[in-house]
């Protein structure tokens, strides 16, 4: 954790001096986030001294949940501060089994990113701190195809209404899915479910799977009309950013 925190002040102080320098580039910060209250320090310096609009973060934390306890005093401070929280998964839980194939990230990647945004939503994180602007990764993961499901959850489990007063795909709605997803029926689904003001342009660039050509090709085939399409492909995301 010590390292962590040194690490996340040099990668931030690069990040901020590389947005000054290229001003058509924008970042967020990374934290330190094996060291929960060092985070807190982090993300405040980051956003108010730096200029950062918000940061990064794992779907989990060497297997801690973003629902966990212990980061609660971050969300706090992100919702005073109207972060901009974007996650990503790195190590899913269940790893061992997706060890052949390319299975981590290829359905790794995006199921820990959905646990990650169902557990959030049904702890409670978003309607205890409706300031944040939540960004999932990769579409969502699954969650414009499950969030129905979550909604029965909701409906038929007591422990699913403990921390929420309505149904979670309502939170999940006011999410933000980034286009690494280049099927159109899957983007027009995540349309459909959270609004073409919700979706920005995403690559995964440089990932051996992503594609700048694929992405382009598929905003630019989506049945949207200009103003939606213009604001996918970039003036969503520089709303979002504050750019």
């Amino acid at each position: 954790p010590a390292t962590a925190v040194v690490m996340a002040k040099h990668v931030n102080d690069a990040f901020a001096t590389a947005v000054k320098q290229r001003r058509h580039f924008l970042s967020l910060a990374t934290l330190p986030l094996n060291d929960p209250a060092a985070s807190v320090t982090e993300l405040e310096r980051a956003m108010k001294t730096l200029g950062l609009p918000g940061a990064m973060v794992f779907s989990n934390v060497n297997g801690v949940a973003l629902a966990a306890k212990a980061y609660e005093p971050l969300w706090k401070k992100a919702n005073e501060l109207g972060a901009v929280i974007y996650v990503h998964p790195a190590h899913p839980l269940g790893v061992e089994a997706m060890e052949q194939y390319w299975l981590m990230p290829l359905v790794g990647f995006l199921m820990d990113t959905t646990l990650a945004a169902a557990h959030l939503v049904f702890a409670g994180v978003p309607e205890r701190y409706p300031k944040i602007k939540w960004v999932l990764c990769h579409m969502g993961g699954a969650v414009p195809y499950l969030a129905e499901r979550f909604d029965r959850g909701y409906e038929a489990f007591a422990e699913c209404r403990a921390n929420i007063s309505r149904a979670p795909s309502s939170y999940l709605k006011q999410f933000y899915y980034d286009t690494v997803n280049f099927d159109l029926n899957c983007i027009e689904l995540a349309i459909k479910f959270a609004g073409a003001d919700h979706i920005l342009a995403g690559s995964d660039y440089p990932h051996q799977i992503g594609s700048i050509p694929k992405m382009l090709d598929a905003v630019s085939r989506l049945p949207v009309s200009p103003a939606e399409r213009e604001g996918i492909a970039g003036r969503n995301a520089a709303n979002l950013l504050g750019a």
